[in-house]
């Protein structure tokens, strides 16, 4: 008789997005736990809470600091520093601009250029006063807006991880709506890999359209296919390019990272969507411990250096 190893699959919906935790022993006072830890961080980073701390500090833009929470600060001070140093990428900033366009949340008309320039003045990440012994955040301008959104799953992914960890927990699998990270080797397999699906663009959720044999990895995708408009044959995508207020526009549908930070993961993906699939596999293939994976408008897919291609939809991470 084969003994099957058993799945302890808990899920629920928070932050916009279907989250699951996968244990491979029956824990359900440390799923809680992770449960209650998720609640409270969003109720600290919400852009739909008005209680939220993240918009205490956007109320507050040209008026005063705020002093916040330490992790709240924490988080803020490590995302408006990426937004420093991918400046022409990624920008924690772009609030003002993605409220404009409203891509995902109703809208479907190309604002005014004018309108679009106001915007991107109140997305510099230097106009951004961080404390660290009040644990204070000011933003110097009113109008500007601090959303986490391209970071904060990425963050929670690795927190959650930890947790598990220092619970005991050897191998587990969280999904944040997308943002895979997984644990240990994989106690239903005889060499310890797991198999990870990336999604297949223009599909619905959970549709992959390949999978990556990986050893414990972060798997990240940043993509075009949710959240967009047309207008007759132009596609107006979510993902805005903080040098123009526009739509990024790059021959790709989505790039998917594999690392073992979900939060740098998280960054990667953004940078490299701006890049594209011939600079972004040249750029990553130059930074250990990452690889990629490119879809283009053809559906053709690029990887990096490090992926090696097993069989028909399968890769395999060296």
């Amino acid at each position: 008789m084969v003994m099957t190893q058993k799945k302890y699959i808990s899920q629920f919906t928070m932050m916009g997005t279907v989250i699951t935790i996968t244990l491979f022993t029956p824990n359900q006072p440390l799923v809680e736990a992770l449960y209650d830890y998720l609640a409270k961080m969003d109720q600290t980073f919400s852009m739909n809470r008005p209680d939220s701390e993240l918009m205490a500090i956007n109320r507050q833009a040209g008026v005063q600091p705020v002093v916040v929470s330490p992790t709240c600060f924490d988080l803020v001070q490590r995302a408006v520093k990426a937004s420093q140093v991918y400046s022409q990428s990624f920008n924690v900033l772009m609030g003002p601009v993605v409220k404009l366009w409203r891509i995902g949340f109703g809208g479907q008309t190309v604002p005014a250029s004018t309108q679009i320039q106001r915007c991107l003045a109140l997305t510099n990440p230097q106009d951004v006063v961080l404390d660290a012994q009040a644990h204070s955040v000011y933003l110097t301008k009113p109008g500007m807006q601090l959303d986490l959104g391209a970071i904060a799953k990425g963050y929670f992914a690795d927190q959650l991880i930890e947790r598990l960890q220092q619970a005991g927990v050897t191998q587990a699998i969280v999904n944040l709506g997308g943002n895979v990270k997984v644990l240990g080797v994989n106690p239903t397999t005889d060499t310890g890999l797991w198999a990870v699906g990336i999604q297949a663009p223009k599909a619905p959720r959970g549709t992959p359209v390949l999978q990556v044999v990986t050893p414990a990895k972060t798997v990240v995708t940043s993509g075009i296919f949710e959240r967009y408009f047309r207008i007759g044959s132009k596609c107006y995508h979510h993902i805005l390019d903080p040098q123009t207020g526009y739509p990024v526009a790059n021959p790709i549908e989505q790039v998917s990272i594999l690392t073992d930070q979900s939060e740098y993961a998280e960054i990667l993906s953004t940078v490299s969507f701006f890049k594209g699939a011939v600079a972004g596999v040249r750029w990553l293939n130059q930074l250990p411990n990452v690889e990629a994976i490119f879809i283009d408008h053809q559906q053709h897919v690029h990887v990096t250096a490090g992926l090696q291609h097993l069989s028909e939809g399968v890769y395999c991470y060296e």
